[in-house]
C-alpha cells in the first residue's frame, strides 16, 4: 500500500484499514476527530474529514431546530449518518486524535462509548474506531471504551 494507491485499495481487515490510517494520518499533533468514510467496495471512500473543536462532553445536552434536546454524541452521529447516506458510503471509520501515548484516556474513552452507543441506536455502520496518537494508530477495541 502506497499513497499514491491508498484509495483503490479495498481493505478487508481491520489490520489493513489501521496500515492506510498510519499512511494517511502519520502521527498526532493536536486534539480533533477524523471522520472517515469506507465505501461499498471496501476502500476509503470521500470526505476525509477532520473537526478539530468538537465538545468536551459528550453526554451534555444541545438543542437543535430538527432534533430538539438531544446529546452531542447523538447529535454528531446523527450528521454523521445524514453524511454517509448522502456519500452513499456504506460503513463509518472514527480516528480521535489527542496528542500523547498509546494510553486510552478517559477523554477518548467515553467519547468512543458514547458514539459505538449512539451508532447502534441510529443504525449507522460504525466499521471501527481508532486512536491516532504521538507514535502513530491503534484500533479502540470493546475493553477499551469499557
Amino acid at each position: 500500500m502506497n499513497p499514491e494507491s491508498l484509495r483503490e485499495h479495498v481493505l478487508e481487515s481491520d489490520d489493513d484499514l489501521r496500515d492506510a490510517l498510519e499512511l494517511l494520518l502519520q502521527q498526532a499533533s493536536q486534539r480533533q476527530l477524523w471522520l472517515l468514510f469506507i465505501d461499498g467496495r471496501g476502500r476509503i471512500g470521500e470526505p476525509l474529514m477532520p473537526m478539530a473543536d468538537y465538545p468536551e462532553d459528550p453526554i451534555e445536552a444541545v438543542t437543535t431546530e430538527d432534533l430538539g434536546e438531544v446529546t452531542h454524541a447523538h447529535l454528531l452521529s446523527q450528521r454523521i449518518g445524514m453524511l454517509r447516506e448522502l456519500t452513499g458510503n456504506a460503513a463509518v471509520v472514527l480516528v480521535w486524535e489527542r496528542v500523547g501515548g498509546e494510553a486510552v484516556e478517559d477523554d477518548v474513552r467515553v467519547w468512543a462509548r458514547a458514539m459505538k452507543r449512539q451508532a447502534v441506536l441510529l443504525g449507522i455502520p460504525l466499521r471501527a474506531q481508532f486512536l491516532l496518537h504521538a507514535h502513530g494508530v491503534r484500533q479502540l477495541h470493546a475493553d477499551d471504551v469499557l
